[in-house]
């Protein structure tokens, strides 16, 4: 790759910050509340960076199986396109100093006549950005050989899906199941399985984010002429179109996670599903507290096997427990969300309106609190089949244990010996109970067994 000595527009922007960014930007980013603004600030984003790097030379080799002179090739076609960007953006960025020395000269009378300047200029450099992206790829289509050109539908399609997955919003939309069948480690037989289900689910993805980032994107020449007018507001129609290809999006990824792991086989249809729920919905799917703490218990190999045996049915049944909570927490949010988003959006222009917006009840706010109670619950049953000391061993243990309780010397305890079971529940009781009587037994069953030794040596052994 080109130093920056041989090739010096291409840092340009880098070294030498315009006026346009130190004096316009302010104020542009002023006009506008952040939520409003967001496909304002996308086109920024999309002005001052090129749609293709260096880095994407490897996807292109991978997914078109270039061979090595085609790679010379392409490599030239590249550095060709980042110059081609750097001198029509350091065009574009001395045009906007022209424009803000004028400013700084004759001020205008109105930040319309301040703005209209910058957005033409601005305008004009995204249509001539939009020509070269697709320049490059069209020059890289006609070095193809037949066969190539038979992968370049799903080339184009994966190339898209990974520089623009990220732009989702909602839980479960920027789920790539593509980079989770990768994680999954699947065997040949496994992802011929679900080969075609993927190839399916490509398409479909495909025809909704394109559809989504078009609504995202809007048309340049509307908005900028709406910057214009002072009308930087979304219309709710606008909003509601957005929204629901968001969820659209974010439906389509769902369905197919239960499509392909339900054609999977054992454990690769839980694997997969769990790491495709976990990457979506990453709140509801993450490991918890209790669920972390109730692991280590039963892998703690210093506990006698009755006591793990104990423990291991205790996180069974919390999983069964918990899996019923996330299932209905996934429903919620999926329901919710894109009522969140919307509301949002919406609020905002209420409010610089002078009104006050409805409050939006939160259905899964209560859930979660379920979910923390439930957790509670069967850590105190742990609690009850260790010894305080045991239950302390555990990493991030002692947060489990109330402050009153960390206070004293002897956590827990009394001179009976029986300690903190009067203030547990019946079934953690039950518990400490049934464990007290197994390491009586197995303290009665070491004592006869070396009583029965003694014996057996004699007083002269």
């Amino acid at each position: 790759m080109r130093s920056e000595k041989e090739n010096p527009t291409m840092f340009v922007h880098k070294t030498r910050p315009t006026l346009f960014l130190l004096t316009l930007l302010p104020a542009f980013l002023a006009l506008f509340a952040p939520k409003t603004a967001f496909s304002q600030m996308e086109y920024m984003a999309e002005a001052m960076q090129p749609e293709y790097m260096s880095r994407d030379l490897v996807v292109f080799a991978e997914g078109l199986n270039l061979d090595d002179t085609q790679e010379v090739i392409v490599e030239a076609m590249f550095d060709s396109y980042e110059d081609d960007f750097q001198n029509g953006w350091s065009a574009t960025q001395e045009r906007l100093n022209r424009i803000a020395e004028e400013i700084r000269d004759k001020p205008s009378a109105s930040t319309k006549e301040t703005l209209e300047p910058v957005l033409n200029a601005l305008g004009d450099w995204l249509i001539e950005k939009r020509h070269l992206d697709e320049g490059l790829l069209e020059n890289v289509q006609a070095i193809l050989v037949e066969q190539q050109r038979l992968l370049w539908p799903g080339f184009a399609q994966r190339l898209y899906r990974e520089k623009h997955m990220s732009r989702g919003r909602l839980s479960g939309e920027s789920v790539d199941l593509f980079q989770i069948e990768r994680d999954s480690d699947l065997s040949p037989v496994a992802e011929s399985l679900i080969a075609g289900q993927l190839e399916e689910y490509a398409n479909a993805l495909d025809v909704a984010m394109r559809n989504r980032d078009a609504i995202l994107r809007g048309n340049p020449k509307k908005l900028f002429d709406n910057i214009l007018s002072g009308n930087a507001q979304r219309s709710p129609d606008l909003v509601d179109n957005l929204i629901q290809a968001r969820v659209e999006v974010r439906d389509i990824n769902d369905r197919y996670i239960e499509l392909i792991s339900g054609n999977l086989v054992g454990n690769d249809s839980e694997d997969f599903r769990s790491r495709a729920l976990k990457r979506g919905y990453t709140r509801i799917y993450r490991r918890t507290p209790a669920q972390r703490l109730l692991r280590q218990a039963a892998e703690n190999e210093d506990f006698t096997e009755s006591i793990r045996i104990q423990i291991i049915q205790l996180e069974l049944s919390y999983l069964q427990e918990l899996g019923v909570l996330n299932f209905t927490l996934l429903d919620k949010t999926r329901q919710y969300e894109p009522a969140m988003h919307r509301h949002r959006e919406l609020a905002g222009q209420v409010r610089r309106e002078g009104g006050t917006p409805q409050k939006l009840d939160d259905p899964t706010r209560e859930l979660y609190k379920q979910r923390e109670e439930l957790g509670k619950r069967y850590i105190e049953m742990l609690r009850a089949l260790l010894s305080p000391e045991q239950f302390l061993e555990l990493d991030g243990a002692r947060r489990w244990i109330p402050r009153s309780e960390q206070q004293l010397d002897n956590i827990g305890s009394s001179p009976s010996g029986n300690h903190e079971l009067g203030g547990m529940s019946g079934k953690s009781a039950d518990i400490k109970k049934n464990r007290e009587e197994q390491e009586k037994k197995e303290r009665n069953a070491t004592g006869s067994s070396t009583q029965k030794d003694a014996g057996m040596r004699g007083p002269g052994s």
